[in-house]
């Protein structure tokens, strides 16, 4: 009897400790993936190691990371995507494809001293927790997207 109760209390404890063992979510398996593509997208320098760091991950569900530990990427406490800090990597392309609707959850998004181009898409008005943005020191052309809402945090 003593054992039994012992099994069904150990079993309970167990379940209990893997709820709170972060996964890759899909959301952030998703986050991932897309962000892969949009570097497809970027010319890097040939000896660059700057994004090396960002392979594919893991597919299956039982992965033991929440968060890709990728340069430049920093997650919340759900595992998703909240910070992309890519400041001076050297790095040329533009936003086209970038994944603005999947990485709804950035706030801090730091594209400075590189050699983006382009419009700035008016779909970073989909950055809705956006509270840090410095795309400076880039070809951006064309004009700050109204999308961008100025008054938040007041």
């Amino acid at each position: 009897m003593a054992s039994s109760n012992f099994l069904i209390l150990s079993l309970a404890l167990l379940l209990t400790a893997l709820s709170f063992v972060p996964n890759f979510t899909s959301a952030s398996l998703e986050e991932a993936n897309a962000l892969q593509k949009w570097k497809a997208t970027l010319k890097i320098p040939n000896n660059s190691q700057i994004l090396s760091s960002w392979t594919p991950l893991p597919t299956n569900a039982s992965a033991p990371a929440s968060c890709p530990s990728w340069f430049g990427l920093a997650c919340n406490a759900d595992g998703n995507i909240n910070m992309l800090n890519l400041r001076s990597s050297e790095l040329k392309g533009t936003l086209h494809q970038f994944p603005f609707s999947i990485l709804g959850n950035l706030t801090h998004f730091e594209l400075s001293v590189n050699s983006f181009f382009g419009p700035i898409p008016p779909e970073i008005g989909l950055l809705s927790k956006l509270v840090y943005l410095n795309f400076s020191v880039n070809q951006f052309s064309g004009v700050i997207p109204p999308t961008i809402d100025r008054e938040k945090g007041e």
